[in-house]
């Protein structure tokens, strides 16, 4: 899996949150988390099938249900982004 997909999406996602009316605190606060935890990760030189990204997956994945309903624009980019760094995390 390609690492410039991931950021081609993390790009995405930052796009989306700037244009998005009204993102509570509590939410932003957890993607803000998640996406620094990624960018870290990214940074690394050897990251193939590192376990880490299984759990950064499931938080993207979780984040991805409570934007569902009040930001569905923004849900299908974290869910694609879950999906990707579930595949390099097997």
């Amino acid at each position: 899996m390609d690492k410039q997909n991931l950021k081609d999406l993390l790009k995405q996602l930052h796009e989306g949150l700037q244009d998005a009316d009204s993102v509570d605190v509590e939410l932003r606060s957890l993607l803000e988390a998640l996406d620094k935890d990624i960018v870290q990760v990214l940074s690394r030189d050897d990251t193939a099938g590192d376990p880490i990204f299984t759990a950064l997956s499931e938080r993207s994945q979780a984040l991805s249900a409570q934007f569902a309903a009040r930001h569905p624009k923004l849900e299908p980019v974290l869910r694609e982004l879950g999906g990707m760094l579930e595949k390099i995390g097997v």
